[in-house]
């Protein structure tokens, strides 16, 4: 009988190093510093080259292809199971760490850092999983293929292109969500709504920087002096709970209100700084702009309020506005959505057009694909009997989440971990964690699953 938690605790410290690596390189997009061999900019590229110095560390055959992704491979079989993991990450926010966000940090048995449980620790969970089977020379009918990319978190555009010069693996998962397996991902949708309205008193208003983000800062320039303001939207803070400021910027003020980040797939575990700061304004101003968002977005998460609200067998439709922006009267928003798969694209295109439409605003979208495999399957349930032998978990089955993961850019692939349930690794977060018992069991958790499905 193969002790796998036993193995993973003999590699520990190295997985823990291997991490650090990975997460001291803030592989954020970076579209200034992008070119041939690095699409999504030098800290990616730099982050890819990391892990394929890992893997060749190790004496595995690795490749990188074109700067989109690479692969290690484990093994010498023909047909491959694959672990798809990403290097890049979200941005940080300037205010709200406790320390250095690309300083891995232990701390209460805990890492801490941008990346170690959103998915450079995960990956390399996977990864050693991987190697640990190899390792104990166990007899397998697959190779194990680590395939990371550099653009998951801005469309996956990685993926993509790694697919046109890749052949699929037989099988795989993705360790980048959550336990127990996930068979069933919603349909991700972005909404961009432009358009021309007046300012009255509102100069700009900037909130979000990705629409898969919660925004946790809003910031506005409002005509007039503070004093005018200081009262009425200090009483607001306090009457919500939040924080901000205001100050007196030449002869209009800035207002700043501070929310929580989280994922879009989950805007109600966040505070949307743009749609409550919209709340306040429209209370001093007859900007139609804020009275949309008032009227169409604060305090709905479910797309209510815009007449799409949707419960499916994968759960609610959500809605997250993610990205605002407002200038001499210009609107750029992006709306995030993610939707069960039986609802269409034009139910969805119809029902917003048409409120937008009294606001002289359009719209552009882009639907994405939902994910579904047969929770019952063979592969799903053997996912799933590892992470019970590991937990003794009965009482979490098999689920559908509305994020989305590289599990969606090849067939018969789901997204297994790393969170586990009841925890709550501030993934897009703030001061971004995952405790090192929940690493180990979760690549023990893997090595058990791949080898029970590879296995001669």
């Amino acid at each position: 009988m193969i002790d796998f938690l036993e193995e993973v605790n003999k590699r520990k410290q190295d997985m823990i190093n291997d991490i650090d690596r990975l997460c001291r390189i803030p592989s954020v997009l970076d579209e200034s510093t992008a070119n041939d061999g690095q699409p999504f900019g030098e800290q990616c590229r730099i982050a890819l080259e990391e892990m394929l110095a890992i893997g060749k560390r190790d004496g595995f055959i690795c490749e990188n292809v074109d700067g989109y992704a690479g692969h290690i491979d484990i093994g010498e079989e023909t047909e491959a199971f694959g672990i798809l993991g990403h290097l890049d990450v979200v941005p940080c926010n300037k205010e709200g760490w406790n320390t250095d966000p690309y300083q891995m940090v232990i701390k209460d048995d805990k890492l801490y850092g941008r990346g170690v449980a959103d998915d450079k620790g995960p990956l390399i969970a996977g990864y050693y999983a991987a190697k640990i089977i190899h390792e104990l020379d166990l007899p397998v009918k697959m190779k194990m293929r680590i395939i990371f990319g550099c653009n998951e978190e801005n469309g996956s555009k990685c993926m993509k292109y790694y697919f046109t010069k890749k052949p699929y693996p037989a099988m795989g998962f993705t360790p980048d969500a959550e336990f127990p397996v996930v068979y069933g991902e919603k349909a991700g949708v972005n909404f961009e709504i432009t358009g021309h309205i007046e300012k009255d008193n509102i100069i700009g208003i900037y909130a979000g920087t990705r629409a898969n983000i919660v925004p946790e800062v809003c910031e506005v320039y409002i005509v007039g002096n503070y004093k005018q303001y200081k009262d009425s939207y200090m009483q607001y803070l306090s009457k919500h709970g939040l924080k901000g400021s205001l100050e007196e910027e030449g002869n209009h003020t800035k207002l700043v209100l501070i929310g929580r980040s989280a994922h879009a797939s989950t805007p109600e575990q966040g505070i949307n700084a743009a749609t409550y700061m919209c709340h306040y304004l429209a209370s001093i101003s007859q900007n139609q702009l804020v009275h949309f968002i008032d009227q169409h977005f604060y305090q709905d998460h479910y797309g209510e309020k815009l007449d799409i609200a949707y419960h499916g067998m994968m759960g609610d439709l959500t809605v997250n506005l993610g990205v605002l922006n407002y200038k001499d009267g210009h609107v750029n928003m992006i709306v995030d959505m993610r939707v069960p798969h039986e609802v269409k694209d034009e139910q969805l295109s119809e029902s917003i057009g048409k409120h937008l439409k009294e606001y002289g605003l359009v719209e552009t979208h882009e639907l994405g694909k939902a994910l579904y495999i047969d929770p019952q399957s063979d592969f799903v349930q053997s996912l799933h009997n590892a992470y019970v032998e590991f937990t003794g978990d009965h009482e979490h089955q098999p689920q559908a989440i509305g994020g989305g993961t590289y599990a969606k850019s090849m067939p018969n692939c789901v997204a297994f971990g790393v969170q586990f349930p009841g925890t709550d690794n501030k993934i897009h977060q703030n001061n971004e964690e995952i405790a090192i018992d929940d690493l180990v069991k979760a690549t023990a958790i893997y090595a058990k699953a791949i080898y029970e499905l590879i296995k001669k």
